[in-house]
């Protein structure tokens, strides 16, 4: 008796093209999510840390209250924990921040600051950390501030057709050359933090109609973040028309007919 030759079934796996649209969805989900996840857990540790130092601001408070009454083991008895505490907890950092703020907006606390910077800077190893990150507070503070960037140039370099991105921070005279120079600060990307600084020639900066805040975020994304249109390029001494001399005839118009 024949018998039929069994069937055998194969699995030959998803195709490339399922794959790919796998692929690319799960790509697209990470993209949307990404933002989201991120945003919320840097909030969560905000908020968290805005805790902790409420409950030292308010643990300091009851400790001085504690030598106050003079009895100091009189704050461990106590305990802060009612309805809005956590409310309280978060606003004290907060207040307190803005309070320090006034005070060296007032010229007594710039100058408290300024004796105070100098006395941590003259500290070894702690004065050069406190130094770095009074910079790193500067730059983040002056990063697309209008008192601290002007506008956005470009720099022609390394060779004629390339450009960098710089930001005009100062205009003046060259008394040794005898004309107007331009300081430009050329970030790095993708850490607009660092740089390099250029005093270069009035007629060697070109200008573009970019906003400071498009090029900070262009410069951030290392290019990947792009604005619709660099802006014009135009020089900022294009050189000014030929000055007919006194006396000197006038070239006719021969560009109408006889």
């Amino acid at each position: 008796m024949n018998k039929d030759p069994e069937k055998h079934h194969t699995f030959d796996g998803p195709s490339m093209d399922q794959v790919k649209n796998t692929g690319r969805s799960l790509l697209a989900g990470l993209a949307a999510l990404v933002p989201f996840i991120g945003t919320i857990w840097l909030l969560v540790i905000v908020y968290r840390i805005m805790l902790k130092a409420g409950d030292l601001m308010i643990l300091g408070v009851m400790k001085f209250v504690s030598l106050l009454i003079g009895q100091p083991k009189a704050y461990e008895t106590w305990h802060v924990d009612f309805y809005g505490s956590n409310l309280l907890r978060f606003l004290l950092p907060i207040i307190l921040t803005a309070l320090v703020g006034i005070a060296v907006l007032n010229k007594p606390g710039k100058r408290v600051l300024h004796w105070m910077n100098e006395l941590v800077q003259k500290i070894p190893v702690i004065g050069f950390i406190y130094s770095a990150l009074v910079q790193f507070v500067d730059a983040v503070r002056g990063l697309g501030d209008d008192r601290k960037f002007k506008s956005v140039v470009y720099i022609e370099y390394p060779s004629p057709g390339c450009r960098l991105i710089g930001f005009v921070t100062g205009n003046f005279h060259d008394e040794q050359k005898g004309n107007d120079v331009t300081s430009v600060f050329i970030p790095t990307s993708p850490n607009p933090m660092t740089g390099f600084m250029l005093i270069v020639d009035d007629d060697k900066v070109i200008p573009c109609d970019m906003s400071i805040e498009r090029a900070t975020k262009m410069i951030l994304s290392a290019g990947l973040v792009t604005p619709d249109h660099l802006g014009d390029a135009v020089r900022v001494n294009d050189a000014p028309p030929p000055k007919v001399e006194e006396g000197a005839p006038e070239k006719e118009d021969t560009s109408s007919g006889a």
